[in-house]
């Protein structure tokens, strides 16, 4: 039996789970003629040259990718055997590596090798009509190894030029004791591609798991009973075979504010759940994949996971030492929180294990499995019910909760419960408050492993980034500006101030500045906050700015927002499938008071504006009010949810439209005589 969970991404959130037996399926209507193009490898036409794309920037077009995976049963072994053909054409010279293919091969024990065979390939050019054939030879092949497990099998393509069609067909054949999952198709890459299609025949022997994921619907989605005779001997079994394709997919772009592209990618997974074979004595079965339940016992039995927070003698002096700092469970939390990610460095690698916190502890360095390990085995000692969270970072992609995969998980922090409330603790940032986990972990849900109330616990922030603008400047009559500006970091914005103060000291930090702002000149320079127990970090300058406002006859123009101000907005596209993820809230106010030159007054100014987004997930508010020789702007913006989706993406982008174009608008002063001012 083979069960097909489709997980989709649509404008708004939703998760579509079907399961189908052998007699159900997703199936093209049998009238509809088949969408996919008739391509024969090794024969091409002058027209496929010409082939167009919505996208003209792309560097090249995937013309046909097709990929089909068979088991087999040969010499006593299961194979699954997997076929591919490709086409690419090669539009820039930025391309010319695409005529090299590489292949990552496994290497398993007993002698069992997956093995690539029959590879050819072509590379077609036209010439004033003409198509000519340049096939690849024996010295466009090399193999190396890349670690004792994987080897690299490397073809290079020849006579690659602008405007090429390189072809080729390759066979992988993988024993099934190597690798029991075939390989994640993606129907998208980071080119267009005109045609992609996979096939895979599952004898009923075993029992996949397949992810479905993405934000393109497909074009074919179809399944056909068939029958086999995997095994000699044996009656005759039942089999699926599915086929998916899609057509003309857009390249991936890597848009702002993502996580990872492969969270967003069109693409199949697959995970070996079960198999249940035929043996000499029976059947032979095998359960694979595990629940959430037993993967939670799995891990506090292992010994390099549970086994490192329930062996903590070498602790118990500390902790009696820490246990004596404060008579309430969150000051003694914050005695074990301080004094781990004080003593122990980190070395900026992920994990969720530990070979041995007792030798980290005497190193004074491990990744983050050893040092948020160690914590939770510290407060355990002092009798604080602490356990792990394991989550997957940002860089590595979102867990689906609806599939217990280890793999899919990188990271692990500490948990504590305080009033009955959650609280994350990270120790390998001494920069991180109480109950933040850096921006790196705000990645959807984790999950709390735990014998009894193991749960999914979600990551969301308890801290906004917060920037915060106060200016006072005097404007001359010559356009220069003089007076005080203090900019004040909040939340995230005040972690990574402080982190990058602290790692290139007040020298180097106020060089950054400097670069930033070429046109200031900073008279004196004062920051506040820099220790960690400070809930803010705050940059006080006195600054003179020569020529801040253009000067034309008797009038001056100021730009109020001066270099502060968004100038760009990072939503260009008119549309966008994937969702917005800040990770954070955002909150930025820019407050500027202005003094006028004598025998100036405002001319024109900005419209204020106060712009909402639907369901109040956000806000701009822009102002500029004058009185007398006083004008005084205020800007604005505040994020209320840190994940936008498609289907908002309009009204967003619009509000960053209208941040950008109200930033740069400038006020106009007109020099006034006493006359015109009666």
């Amino acid at each position: 039996m083979f069960s097909f969970l489709a997980y989709r991404h649509f404008p708004l959130p939703m998760i579509l789970c079907l399961c189908f037996g052998l007699s159900v399926g997703l199936a093209q209507s049998a009238k509809e003629p088949d969408p996919a193009p008739v391509v024969k490898f090794g024969k091409i036409s002058p027209d496929q040259f010409l082939t167009s794309s919505a996208d003209s920037t792309a560097e090249a077009i995937v013309l046909y990718d097709y990929g089909e995976v068979t088991f087999e049963n040969g010499s006593s072994e299961l194979w699954m055997v997997s076929k591919f053909h490709v086409r690419v054409q090669i539009r820039k010279k930025s391309a010319y590596d695409r005529a090299t293919i590489e292949l990552l091969t496994r290497r398993g024990k007993s002698g069992q090798h997956e093995l690539v065979s029959d590879f050819d390939g072509y590379t077609y050019n036209l010439t004033k009509g003409d198509v000519s054939i340049d096939r690849l030879t024996k010295a466009g092949h090399f193999t190396e190894k890349a670690t004792d497990q994987f080897w690299i099998e490397k073809y290079t393509l020849p006579n690659v030029r602008e405007g090429s069609i390189v072809d080729y067909q390759y066979t992988i054949r993988t024993p099934f004791g190597v690798s029991y999952n075939p390989k994640t198709w993606r129907f998208q890459q980071d080119v267009p591609v005109k045609w992609s299609e996979y096939r895979i025949t599952i004898p009923d022997y075993f029992f996949y798991k397949v992810l479905q994921s993405g934000y393109i619907e497909m074009t074919v989605n179809k399944r056909e009973s068939k029958t086999t005779d995997l095994f000699p001997g044996q009656p005759t079994a039942s089999a699926s075979a599915y086929r998916f394709a899609m057509k003309d997919v857009p390249a991936f772009r890597n848009e702002a504010y993502i996580t990872t592209a492969n969270d967003y990618m069109a693409k199949i997974e697959f995970e070996l759940a079960s198999y249940q074979v035929p043996s000499a004595t029976g059947f032979i079965s095998k359960n694979i994949a595990v629940g959430w339940d037993a993967m939670d016992k799995t891990l506090l039995d292992d010994p390099d996971f549970g086994g490192q927070i329930n062996r903590t003698g070498f602790l118990r002096e500390t902790a009696k030492a820490l246990t004596g700092q404060g008579t309430d469970t969150l000051s003694r939390i914050k005695a074990a929180y301080n004094f781990i990610r004080q003593s122990i460095k980190w070395n900026d690698e992920a994990s969720y294990w530990s070979k041995s916190i007792k030798k980290v502890f005497d190193a004074k360095k491990g990744d983050a499995g050893d040092i948020n390990l160690m914590l939770i085995a510290l407060l355990r000692e002092m009798d604080i019910d602490a356990n792990p969270v394991i989550l997957s970072t940002r860089s590595h992609g979102r867990i689906n909760e609806s599939y217990a995969l280890l793999k899919k998980f990188n990271y692990v922090v500490a948990h504590v419960s305080v009033g009955g409330k959650d609280v994350l603790l990270d120790a390998t940032d001494p920069y991180l408050l109480p109950g933040m986990l850096p921006s790196h972990c705000l990645n959807g849900t984790g999950r709390l492993v735990h014998p009894t109330k193991a749960r999914f616990l979600s990551l969301l922030p308890t801290e906004r980034d917060v920037e915060v603008y106060n200016t006072r400047l005097v404007i001359d009559s010559n356009g220069d500006l003089s007076g005080s500006l203090s900019h004040s970091h909040g939340g995230y914005s005040a972690w990574s101030s402080r982190k990058l103060f602290a790692a290139v000291g007040k020298a180097k930090y106020l060089e950054g500045i400097q670069k930033e702002h070429a046109s200031w000149q900073i008279e004196k320079a004062e920051f506040s906050g820099t220790d960690v127990t400070n809930g803010t970090f705050n940059e006080d300058y006195t600054v003179t700015i020569p020529e801040a406002c253009s000067k034309a006859g008797d009038r001056l123009y100021l730009h109020p927002m001066l270099t502060e101000g968004r100038s760009v907005n990072p939503f260009r596209e008119t549309e966008r499938l994937y969702p917005v993820d800040f990770g954070v809230l955002i909150d930025e106010t820019f407050s500027a008071t202005y003094i006028l030159p004598r025998g100036f007054q405002v001319e024109e100014m900005p419209k204020a504006v106060s712009m909402v987004l639907p369901e109040n997930g956000g806000r701009f508010m822009y102002q500029v009010v004058a009185d007398g020789d006083i004008l005084q702007i205020i800007s604005r913006i505040s994020l209320r949810r840190t994940q936008y989706f498609a289907g908002e993406y309009g009204p967003l982008r619009e509000l960053f439209s209208k941040i950008v174009a109200k930033h740069a608008e400038q006020i106009v002063l007109k020099r006034v005589t006493v006359a015109e001012k009666k």
